[in-house]
């Protein structure tokens, strides 16, 4: 149990001996009497006492002593145990140094000499009440206060405040209200693959030491976790989109020398804060389409192969913009979503050498993203191209050339290959020298079944079709093609004398899209052969582009070699 103490000065013995006995007789049983006959020597045993984690519930002290009066002894006791209560025995003291004592020392009450027995012990008893009060009071609220810093644990301070919630008393369910701000959503890259090598404590270990350096950060910052999802943070930054991207560089930052490596996207809108939930169970949370697009954003991170990426009202959003390392990444539909959002890169983090390239091949990079998106992409081949010749380590800018090359391969026919099928021998000869005149690679076929293998062996740009051959004849060669998946696309002219139209409309009805009549002339050879290879080449373009805006987000385009095939 506390020792707790009792302290008496006064200079003159016979009146300090007098006080300790008639103390130590009503209140001995429950308190140390200690006694000093000067301030100095009193100071000494406050100190004395305290190192020894004794309690002090009171000091008593006469007023007129040499050297140090006794409003000015409890002015420094006052300082040294705020909560001792305080009495001052005087038969001289006026009111000035009475109230200076009061303001300064936190006085109790003043006795005059010669004092009664019993107004002493009853202002002993009052004074003991007093200060057992106030410890109890004080034990009270520092319970409450540690209840509350655990609450807001769970429950973060400035959600609250943002809920214009006083008192977490007061919180009910459906409590709600709308902000604007910076989300930022922060996760762990592989952590999966991480974790399959650790136990479940090992797990819960790595995650808390990576989280514990990171809430530091936000906070410092002026923002705060609204949840931890796994690995995975979402923070909220309420009063600017610098505070968000300023935490985001320092995290980054803070892992240089770490095996974690993080993905961070950041998106300012609007959002309702609230509570959710049911009777016996509630819990505060942040509803919006700002609040998906941010972890899609952050999802992009994977994608763009870079650390943190910002949204297009992050950018405008910034004081100085130029304090920042940034370039433009792409513009993209997340999934899910339908309205285009403008992606970029900030840089800061990156190791020094990294960030000087980036910044060199600045201009060639924004300009190889601009032409690329205006499908001008022989241009953003060689920007791109440009970029890598200083720097090789840029994932973007080599996955923005991958794109560009398979597109080019689809987009450019270098040389055209056209397949005729004919069973007269002398027109094949004719129009095979016409069309190896005009650069394009020609093969022949003398039947339908020879044309059928042929294409399955080396697929043509185009095919000029007889519809008049013994055994398969045109019309028949014609359906089998466009039955098959891998040859439907192809284009077929056919070649025929017939005038009839059911003849002609049967073959469009098949798929053909032309007719060239025998005798054919020249130049009407070339333009339609020319005109249909356009069109396809055209055809595949959109193709290639709808592809690459379906994929656009999740993996930028570098799957558009999978969804179509070259020539």
């Amino acid at each position: 149990m506390t020792k707790q103490v009792i302290l008496c000065i006064d200079d003159e013995q016979m009146i300090l001996h007098a006080l300790k006995i008639e103390l130590k007789n009503v209140f001995g049983h429950q308190f140390f009497i200690e006694t000093a006959s000067s301030g100095k020597e009193a100071l000494e045993i406050i100190t004395e006492l305290q190192k020894e984690n004794c309690e002090i519930p009171l000091v008593i002290t006469d007023y007129m002593m040499p050297n140090m009066k006794g409003d000015e002894l409890l002015q420094h006791i006052h300082l040294l145990s705020p909560q001792t209560r305080n009495v001052m025995l005087t038969g001289q003291a006026d009111i000035g140094a009475v109230t200076k004592t009061i303001n300064k020392a936190k006085l109790y009450r003043y006795i005059s000499k010669p004092w009664r027995k019993t107004d002493l012990i009853l202002t002993v008893s009052e004074a003991i009440k007093s200060y057992r009060k106030e410890q109890q009071l004080t034990a009270k609220s520092n319970q409450l206060e540690k209840q509350a810093k655990t609450f807001y644990k769970f429950v973060p301070d400035q959600f609250l405040k943002l809920l214009n919630i006083k008192d977490i008393n007061q919180i009910k369910l459906a409590e709600c209200v709308e902000k604007t701000m910076s989300i930022m959503f922060a996760d762990i890259r592989n952590f999966t693959t991480l974790s399959e090598t650790m136990t479940p404590q090992e797990n819960f270990n790595f995650i808390n030491d990576y989280l514990s350096q990171m809430d530091p950060i936000i906070d410092n910052n002026n923002g705060f976790i609204d949840k931890y999802i796994g690995d995975e943070i979402m923070a909220l930054f309420p009063n600017s989109a610098d505070d968000a991207v300023k935490a985001a560089i320092g995290m980054l930052k803070q892992l240089v020398n770490n095996t974690i490596t993080i993905g961070i996207g950041i998106h300012y809108g609007p959002l309702m804060l609230g509570t959710v939930g049911g009777q016996n169970r509630m819990d505060g949370t942040v509803i919006s389409d700002a609040v998906n697009l941010a972890s899609r954003v952050e999802g992009l991170t994977k994608t763009y192969k870079t650390p943190l990426l910002i949204t297009e009202q992050v950018y405008n959003k910034l004081i100085n913009k130029n304090k920042y390392k940034i370039r433009i990444i792409d513009h993209v539909t997340v999934k899910g979503k339908t309205k285009a959002v403008t992606i970029y890169e900030v840089f800061d983090a990156n190791p020094l050498q990294c960030l000087k390239l980036k910044l060199k091949t600045l201009k060639n990079f924004e300009l190889g993203v601009k032409s690329f998106h205006q499908e001008q992409f022989k241009a953003a081949n060689d920007y791109f191209k440009n970029v890598l010749t200083e720097n090789e380590n840029d994932l973007i800018a080599q996955i923005y050339l991958n794109n560009c090359e398979k597109i080019l391969s689809i987009t450019s026919l270098k040389i055209p290959h056209i397949l005729i099928v004919d069973d007269t021998v002398f027109n094949s000869e004719i129009l095979s020298r016409v069309l190896k005149s005009h650069n394009f690679q020609v093969s022949i076929a003398t039947n339908g079944e020879q044309a059928l293998e042929k294409v399955k062996q080396n697929p043509p740009n185009l095919i000029l079709l007889d519809v008049m051959m013994p055994g398969i004849d045109g019309f028949e060669t014609c359906r089998q093609l466009k039955a098959n998946p891998k040859t439907e696309d192809i284009p077929i002219i056919f070649m025929t004398a017939l005038s009839d139209t059911i003849d002609k409309v049967k073959g469009f009805e098949l798929g053909a899209v032309d007719y060239i009549t025998k005798p054919f002339h020249n130049e009407e050879l070339l333009v339609r052969v020319e005109t249909h290879l356009r069109v396809h080449n055209l055809q595949k373009q959109l193709a290639t582009k709808n592809s690459e805006l379906e994929v656009n987000n999740l993996e930028l385009k570098g799957k558009i070699n999978n969804l179509m095939y070259g020539f």
